[in-house]
This record gives C-alpha cells, sequence and structure tokens, in this order.
C-alpha cells in the first residue's frame, strides 16, 4: 500500500536534516549556540548566528564543538589538515580522509573555510581616525588608519594605509602618507615567501615620492593564540623622489622582525614590526619602525595609540634625517 503523504513526508524530514546540519559550539558556562562558523584567528573564534550576527568568542572558553563542514586547520607547529570538527574533552578531532587525528585545541591557532565563501566574507578590516584643532595657531590635525586583510589556506594578502596632516595658519606643516601592500604564501614548517610594495610621501624628510617593490623568504618563529613573531629577510628596488634632487632607484636588501600579541580576554592587541633596508652601493642604512597599542570599547570600536619612527643614515645634503610621531584615534573594526 502506498502511503498517501510519503513526498511530503521525504521533503519535511530532508528539511529537518538541513536544518540540523548547523554547528554548535558550547562554552564552559554552559550557554550552548547553534550558527555557523567562520573562522579561527588571533585566539577568537568568529561564530554567525541567525537573527544575531557575528560574536566574537574566546578559543579558551569553547569545551564542545561540532560541524558537518570541511574546514584548514593550521596547527601551532605549521602543520595543515583539512577535514571536519569535533571538539571535547580538551581536544579536537579533525577527521580527513585518511582518518581521525586528534590534537589539543591550544595547538590550534587557525581554522578558515576549506572551501572559498564569497570573496567579500573572507575580508577582515578596520579604520581609525583621530582630530584635533588648536585656535591659537589655527592648526588642524588629523590621522586616519585602515587594513584590509584576505586570508586563504594558503595565501595572506594585507593592504594598510596610514595618513597624517598637519595645517597650521593655512599651510602643511607635516604630511606623511603610506600605502602598503603584501602577499604571504604558506610554505611547510613555518616558511613564508613575501612580495610587498609600498608607497610613501613624507613632507618632514622632503620625500615626495617612494615607491618600493620587493620579495623576501621568512619564517614565522612562534605561533600560538596569544602572539606571533616573525623574521623575513629579501631584496627590493626603491625608486624615491626627494624634493630638488630629482628622482633615483636604489637598490636594497632589508630584513625584518615582526611581533604580535593579542589577549582576548583583556580586549587588548598590541603590533610592532622594524624593517632595516641597506643598500650597498650607497653604504645607506634606512629603518623603518612602528607600533600599535589597540583597545576593544564595545560593539567592535576600540581606541588606538600609535607610534612611527623613520630613520635615513644618508640623506640628501641639507635634508632631515628622522621623521617620529605618534597618535590617539578611535576606530571600528569589521
Amino acid at each position: 500500500m502506498k502511503f498517501p503523504y510519503a513526498p511530503s513526508l521525504a521533503l519535511l524530514l530532508g528539511m529537518t536534516a538541513i536544518a540540523s546540519a548547523e554547528d554548535i559550539v558550547t562554552l564552559n558556562t554552559g550557554n550552548r549556540m547553534t550558527g555557523e562558523i567562520r573562522e579561527l584567528t588571533r585566539g577568537e573564534l568568529s561564530f554567525r548566528i541567525d537573527g544575531v550576527g557575528r560574536v566574537d568568542i574566546d578559543w579558551r572558553n569553547v569545551v564542545e564543538l561540532e560541524s558537518p563542514d570541511r574546514f584548514y586547520i593550521v596547527l601551532a607547529s605549521g602543520e595543515r589538515e583539512i577535514g571536519t570538527l569535533h571538539v571535547a574533552g580538551g581536544q579536537l578531532s579533525i577527521t580527513t580522509d585518511k582518518g581521525t587525528r586528534r590534537v589539543d585545541i591550544n595547538d590550534v591557532v587557525r581554522i578558515g573555510p576549506a572551501t572559498e565563501r564569497r570573496f567579500i566574507e573572507g575580508l577582515r578590516g578596520s579604520m581609525d581616525a583621530g582630530f584635533d584643532f588648536l585656535s591659537a595657531n589655527d592648526e588642524v590635525d588629523w590621522t586616519i588608519n585602515a587594513d584590509l586583510e584576505k586570508r586563504t589556506k594558503y595565501y595572506l594578502t594585507e593592504l594598510q594605509i596610514a595618513s597624517l596632516l598637519r595645517r597650521r595658519d593655512g599651510d602643511d606643516a607635516q604630511r606623511r602618507n603610506h600605502l602598503e601592500i603584501g602577499t604571504r604564501r604558506f610554505m611547510e614548517n613555518r616558511w613564508f615567501v613575501l612580495g610587498q610594495m609600498h608607497l610613501e610621501e613624507d613632507l618632514e624628510l622632503d620625500l615626495d615620492s617612494r615607491v618600493l617593490l620587493g620579495a623576501a623568504l621568512g619564517r614565522t618563529l612562534t605561533q600560538s593564540n596569544s602572539a606571533i613573531v616573525s623574521v623575513y629577510g629579501g631584496v627590493d628596488a626603491d625608486r624615491e623622489d626627494f624634493r630638488g634632487y630629482g628622482s633615483d632607484t636604489i637598490w636594497e636588501v632589508h630584513g625584518a622582525i615582526e611581533w604580535e600579541w593579542f589577549e582576548p580576554r583583556s580586549d587588548n592587541r598590541l603590533d610592532f614590526r622594524t624593517i632595516v633596508f641597506y643598500a650597498p652601493d650607497e653604504s645607506r642604512t634606512r629603518i623603518e619602525a612602528q607600533i600599535t597599542l589597540r583597545n576593544d570599547i564595545a560593539n567592535n570600536f576600540y581606541w588606538a595609540l600609535r607610534a612611527y619612527e623613520s630613520y635615513n643614515s644618508d640623506p640628501p645634503e641639507g635634508l632631515e634625517d628622522n621623521d617620529a610621531g605618534f597618535g590617539i584615534s578611535i576606530g571600528r573594526t569589521f
């Protein structure tokens, strides 16, 4: 005998299966959430809940996690796995085509979708601004900083913009603009290759423009859910135009150290980077250093304290060899 409602029942069961095939996260507080895992980065699990939006969860607070989807997983050792996820008892079980592997959840530093979603969904960034007005000298100061990153299984592409303008009595007393684009290709054992482009202007140094193209080899010395330390070195071509001296192209070798520290529980983040450029033909050394301290306020808003220094051991005759400054700003992540 045929059951007249079989097609409808099959459809209902199929819809129920689809509805239940969502990601589940349980916290150490006992709270249980159903939604979609977006990524794990810098110690925070990004989780999307229908009707609520994105919430960021301290990875240390996750006691259970389950998803039917496949993700790529990066361990502190630099190893990469692709499979489905299950967290229980302080361990993450990764089920791959070759079987199931269990690792301590503290060794997991990165989780992302194995299959690329829409381009815009993989973007993360922030923007902040600061403004001052001093009536005594009719002085106006403003700064704008923005960064954008796109991370995939093997690549990280970053865009950074920093702009500072100081006008006094209607004239530009200082103008500094910096744009940087870099792409990293991650390899085994925490090695990576890096391609980068810098565009710069600095009125304090009478630098009308600098265009730098470079390539480097680097290694992440250590990575965890609270810090990342990396170094890299390579070569670059630096075409610079100092006011009154025209353009010149200089070949350089460079080395850099980067340190990121982040503490989800205290909502603090510290970024530090120093790059040393050396031009053998000119016997010239340049140093670019920057440090940023950020503290979350609420609802993805934050305040930031930034400091920078640019040093040139052999500037054109009569020009400044150093530019340094700091600023405070308010911004938002997205």
